[in-house]
């Protein structure tokens, strides 16, 4: 996904609160939706308000035909 962060989910609460305001829109997807679920908890539970689920993964976002880009930039 263009822009996109990657984190270990065992690092996302962490390093998220280093580099993002608690307000910014911030959109998760893994390996599964349990474990978007459960990232998506725990920094709602640190207090980022703007937290959204991508369920399907990067699958699903290229099946609604948004862009994508490979490699760390």
């Amino acid at each position: 996904m263009v822009g996109a962060i990657p984190i270990p989910s065992s690092e996302v609460v962490e390093r998220t609160e280093k580099l993002l305001e608690r307000d910014r829109d911030i959109y998760i997807y893994g390996n599964s939706d349990a474990e978007t679920a459960a990232v998506a908890t725990q920094l709602r539970e640190a207090g980022f308000t703007n937290v959204s689920e991508l369920r399907g993964g990067v699958a699903a976002w290229q099946a609604f035909g948004y862009p994508v880009e490979s490699g760390w930039v």
